[in-house]
């Protein structure tokens, strides 16, 4: 099996790398460049030059967008640049925590119809929280699955697929020790003779 085609399936950050915003995908999709070149006929538009997609809290940047339209009417672009980005905000899990995931790649390709975004070449994919960092992956490519809670990473040219999860906040740590400790006082009580 050759380094380059080992896939690693990294369930702890599907769990934390899922649940984009869903009310993006009911928002239009507003692109912005220098430069347009559309084809009715071949239902493609080339877009060149600072290209800036936006539907609802994605955004997706680089300096070439290749934009097809399937026979079913839903879009699939290809963005490239030297590291074209995305970045999209997930639906709130706790009170307070705003989260963000966000990367990079020298391609992305975008699915509108199956909500995947697949980055290749020097891939990043990172989420935050609050504007710090939690969790990074890396990899040569990134398949981020924005519906179904999913991302495979294939390994770089090492053959390695690297990951980074952010330890629990400090409450969760507190809170699983306390409960550690009350099991543990109820269970060693001393009997009189």
């Amino acid at each position: 099996m050759k380094k380059f085609t080992i896939l690693a399936l990294i369930l702890t950050l599907a769990s934390n790398f899922a649940y984009a915003l869903s009310s993006d995908r009911n928002q239009p999709i507003r692109i912005q460049a220098d430069h347009f070149l559309g084809d009715e006929i071949k239902q493609t538009a080339t877009y060149t030059g600072n290209v800036r997609v936006d539907q609802g809290t994605m955004r997706l940047t680089g300096k070439r967008l290749e934009l097809v339209e399937t026979a079913k009417g839903y879009h699939v672009g290809t963005l490239t640049g030297n590291l074209a980005t995305f970045r999209q905000k997930r639906d709130p899990r706790i009170r307070g925590v705003e989260e963000w995931i966000s990367g990079h790649a020298q391609k992305i390709v975008y699915e509108e119809q199956t909500g995947v975004i697949t980055l290749t070449g020097d891939a990043l994919v990172e989420r935050s929280e609050n504007g710090v960092i939690k969790d990074r992956a890396e990899g040569s490519k990134i398949i981020y699955d924005t519906l179904r809670s999913r991302t495979i990473i294939q390994g770089n040219q090492d053959g390695r697929a690297r990951t980074v999860i952010a330890p629990r906040n400090k409450q969760q740590t507190n809170s699983v020790q306390q409960q550690d400790s009350a099991r543990l006082r109820s269970n060693t009580s001393v009997s009189p003779r």
